[in-house]
């Protein structure tokens, strides 16, 4: 049944700071705080059972492959690797970095070569591509009972599909809206009241009409590539759409108001509000940072955090700063909705997954277990967590955060993402591997391509609906799909 996210989890981000970014889900089990247990004794003894299963003494090399899960995570994860070979003398991290746009691409290269990394950061939406193809490790046939044990079961549950677990949560997040706060009043919309209470699509329409003014669009979104299923999975809630199964388990983007948000895109695009091209993920914030853009998306709470360090960069004329850009309040947004629709919000896992490759023994893989506990708990899960404004899913996280918490945050955005993750629709339960998987076939090789064209010009949102329906026909079977 679809769910709504425990209000419990409210409070996990009452006490959070900001950075960072995170990718799209479709699929899952509620990520609510309501039901974790005290796991305390577990934690305790968590690093211990890290230690043993990297007692063998034969040296060996991990590799894990991680986008910019924060600004510095780059920096981050180098200074972790030393740390990991500090403490396991035999053991050594080796990283990759890739950007946002081309992370799950090469992952996706690299695992179909044998070649995958050992773990990788990944979305809990996508783990179904690897179970199906043999790729993706089940961690309890490798891993101390122990370090699961220092995890919230109900997180955990993300990172988990037909009984098997693959990985270990990072962190939960919502993800809707954000926007340069100056140009949103002036363009008449009263930005406390929408943080509020939400705005309908209309209103929101109005708003990006009015912000469209010479090289600045109303709105823009990260849609280049496969950045195009954030579009659809976040912005879709403005037209009811939340999760790519309904409680049914019936496939969703083949229902009708898959084509009233197409229409929307396409009279977006057409009127000259967003652009009429992909724009990527490393851009949407610096068109809002550069003047360019009144509202962009995909948007986190934590992106005040990095707007507030380019507006000081600016201030010291230190060099570091977006160029072009200019100091803006940040305002975190709900997404609008259409009439008949409820607000909703996009809520996502992601998390550190462990992969086969050529090179996997038994062996090799103990270690990679030690590899993905020790960055995926304590003080590198709790630098991860506050800085994207959340609290831990694990309780050695927690017992680390509070060093690195900051109360520096505007009480409009917190109070507005204090009330969007109590919205967050939950994906159904009971969703098999092989659904997960032809979901993500779907988004990649028909959505996204469909997507890229909408926004060009070159196809209309009638003709990629149908096309989205012919297709999922096919995958899913005709009872398999919501067509109304």
């Amino acid at each position: 049944m679809k769910r709504r996210l425990s209000v419990a989890l409210i409070g996990f981000v009452t006490v959070s700071m900001l950075a960072g970014c995170g990718q799209s889900a479709s699929n899952g089990t509620s990520a609510s705080s309501e039901n974790s247990e005290p796991v305390t004794s577990a934690a305790s003894t968590a690093e211990v059972a890290a230690g043993s299963s990297a007692s063998s003494g034969a040296t060996d090399t991990i590799t894990v492959m991680v986008p910019p899960v924060t600004n510095d995570y780059a920096d981050k994860m180098t200074e972790w690797a030393d740390e990991f070979h500090t403490k396991y003398p035999n053991l050594t991290l080796e990283v990759i970095n890739t950007s946002w746009d081309d992370h799950n691409t090469k992952l996706s290269t690299m695992a179909q070569a044998g070649e995958a990394p050992d773990i990788a950061e990944l979305s809990y939406s996508n783990i179904g591509t690897y179970v199906s193809n043999g790729t993706a490790v089940d961690i309890t046939k490798y891993m101390d009972a122990d370090m699961l044990k220092d995890y919230d079961q109900n997180a955990l549950d993300y990172m988990t599909l037909d009984g098997a677990t693959y990985g270990l949560p990072l962190y939960i997040t919502i993800q809707a809206l954000g926007g340069n706060k100056d140009m949103l009043e002036a363009a008449g919309v009263d930005v406390a009241k929408v943080q509020a209470d939400g705005w309908t699509y209309d209103q929101f329409l109005s708003a990006i009409k009015a912000g469209t003014k010479g090289d600045t669009f109303g709105f823009v979104f990260a849609n280049s590539g496969v950045t195009a299923s954030d579009f659809i999975n976040i912005f879709g809630a403005t037209a009811g759409i939340t999760n790519a199964f309904d409680s049914n388990l019936k496939y969703t983007y083949s229902g009708k108001k898959m084509l009233t948000l197409l229409q929307a895109i396409e009279n977006m695009t057409k009127s000259g509000y967003m652009p009429n091209y992909g724009v990527e993920a490393s851009q949407r914030m610096v068109m809002c940072e550069t003047g360019n853009a009144m509202i962009f998306g995909k948007a986190m709470p934590l992106f005040e955090n990095s707007i507030k360090k380019n507006n000081a960069a600016i201030d010291a004329s230190d060099g570091s700063a977006v160029e072009d850009s200019k100091k803006i309040t940040y305002a975190f947004l709900p997404v609008p909705t259409m009439d008949g629709v409820s607000e909703s919000c996009f809520g996502t896992v992601d998390g550190m997954v462990a992969f086969k490759n050529n090179n996997s023994t038994d062996e090799h893989l103990k270690n990679v277990m030690t590899a993905l506990y020790f960055l995926s708990s304590g003080e590198r899960a709790a630098y991860v967590d506050a800085a994207t404004c959340l609290n831990g899913v694990c309780q050695t996280s927690r017992d680390a955060i509070s060093q690195f918490e900051s109360t520096d945050r505007d009480q409009g955005n917190k109070d507005c993402a204090d009330r969007l993750i109590s919205e967050v629709s939950a994906p159904p339960t009971g969703m098999t591997a092989d659904q997960s998987a032809a979901a993500a076939q779907m988004m990649d090789e028909v959505i996204v391509p469909q997507m890229q064209a909408l926004l060009a010009g070159e196809t209309t949102a009638q003709d990629m609906y149908d096309a989205i329906v012919s297709a999922a026909k096919d995958a899913f079977g005709e009872d398999g799909c919501v067509l109304d």
